[in-house]
């Protein structure tokens, strides 16, 4: 069933949840930056597992898409703006291990309840004519927002904690090469740097709240696909509806893959350029950063590359292109004086790859069920994803990165698992390597 033409009030509704997602993604980027970065000092253990909780907070966020059709999409988003609000302002304030444990738990959360909206909640407002579009603004600008923090993470962070110290800003970058070999003054007023620039974050997750507040949500929004509130038990029975489709296993079995793949090295990145590889903290967010701006920029390609490849070769290819690029990080060192642009363009060519399929998988995701199974098979997804993204951060935490050394480990492992998973994909929905219409989306 094709859904009409944008009107004027789900246009500004679609518009002010990108936005949303946008300034979220702000935030997203120094979680996965600074705050892992943060924990590594306060909480070695939360740290090493970091991917264990993005699986905790995606299970409970697949759990907490289960009440869209009665609660709304509305309020769910204020939820996210505010977990995350609470959890920076708490993690600055409470300097207590079982409080980052809850911290960390309620800031992933509200991130990835954020991003596992994306995909349902666009697919109600548009078709498949215009929905790889949409999904590409939100993409987009959401990953532009990654850019900007992931690189003000680092230079505020060495910025605050020179101002905190005393010192030049040089001289604080260059102590960021080697955080283990800080005095006990000068460490503090590192870690007090990084607070500082979480307390400015708490403050744009705030900011985040005004656009959610300005969506004129109605009822006919989150219940699109089903007029009635339908009890737990047969939101349950449409999730193993949706497992009866032959395709819709193929790409949770393919997805389930990615996601352990992904949990051993992605959220890892400025730990493993930092310690393994000795890069200084503002140029390893510098790297970081530009890694989301190269997204950024390959997102731009992805309608198009969709048009001339389809669907399965673009989300396929590109992951497989990527492969080559993470083994080059793996062996930064290996490069002496030219480390850091090599690690550097292999950071940017990997992210931008990997990530210019985004869009596709969230319309592919939405494909392969009937239009009534879309939030219980989005929500199924993210179960799974969580799950195995537990899994991912328990490997990590307990076994693969008790040695410093396993953060590079992570990156041939990884390799490895997306090669199969690719190959999976490519081989099993190969029916839906289609492109998609030309037709850009109108509005009124």
């Amino acid at each position: 069933m094709e859904r009409p033409n944008l009107g004027r009030r789900k246009t500004w509704n679609i518009t002010m949840f990108i936005i949303s997602y946008a300034l979220n993604n702000l935030i997203s980027g120094i979680i996965y930056d600074t705050y892992v970065n943060y924990m590594q000092e306060m909480a070695r253990s939360v740290a090493t597992s970091f991917w264990a909780f993005y699986g905790y907070a995606t299970f409970i966020s697949a759990l907490l898409l289960l009440l869209v059709p009665k609660v709304g999409y509305k309020k769910l988003l204020v939820f996210c703006s505010g977990s995350c609000a609470v959890a920076l302002l708490s993690a600055v304030f409470l300097q207590a291990e079982p409080v980052f444990f809850l911290t960390t738990l309620l800031a992933l959360v509200g991130i990835q309840l954020h991003y596992v909206m994306l995909a349902p909640y666009v697919a109600v407002f548009t078709d498949r004519s215009n929905n790889i579009n949409w999904y590409t603004r939100a993409y987009y600008l959401g990953y532009l927002g990654y850019f900007l923090t992931t690189y003000l993470g680092g230079v505020l962070t060495v910025k605050m904690f020179s101002l905190r110290a005393g010192m030049t800003y040089q001289a604080a970058k260059t102590m960021t090469e080697r955080i283990e070999e800080m005095a006990p003054g000068v460490r503090e007023s590192y870690l007090q740097g990084n607070r500082d620039v979480l307390l400015i974050m708490a403050v744009v997750a705030l900011i985040g709240l005004i656009p959610v507040l300005l969506i004129r949500e109605e009822r006919e929004d989150h219940c699109f696909a089903t007029s009635e509130h339908v009890p737990w038990r047969q939101r349950l029975r449409e999730m193993g509806q949706a497992l009866i489709h032959r395709d819709a296993v193929i790409y949770l079995v393919y997805w389930v893959l990615i996601s352990f793949g992904m949990g051993l090295f992605t959220s890892y990145y400025s730990i493993f350029l930092n310690r393994n590889l000795h890069i200084d903290r503002a140029t390893s967010s510098l790297l970081v950063s530009l890694s989301y701006l190269a997204i950024v920029i390959f997102l731009l390609f992805t309608p198009a590359v969709v048009r001339k490849f389809g669907q399965i070769v673009t989300l396929g290819g590109v992951a497989l292109l990527s492969v080559p690029f993470m083994l080059l990080i793996a062996n930064g060192d290996k490069f002496g004086q030219f480390t850091v642009p090599v690690v550097g363009v292999a950071l940017f060519m990997r992210s931008g790859l990997i990530n210019l399929s985004s869009p596709v998988d969230s319309a592919l995701s939405m494909e392969l069920v009937p239009d009534r199974l879309r939030p219980a098979f989005a929500s199924l997804i993210n179960l799974a994803a969580g799950g195995v993204s537990i899994l991912s951060g328990w490997f990590t935490g307990n076994i693969l990165f008790v040695e410093q050394e396993g953060y590079r480990t992570a990156y041939y492992i990884a390799s490895a698992i997306y090669v199969v998973a690719c190959v999976l994909l490519m081989a099993g929905l190969w029916k839906y390597n289609r492109p998609t219409q030309k037709e850009e989306v109108q509005t009124q």
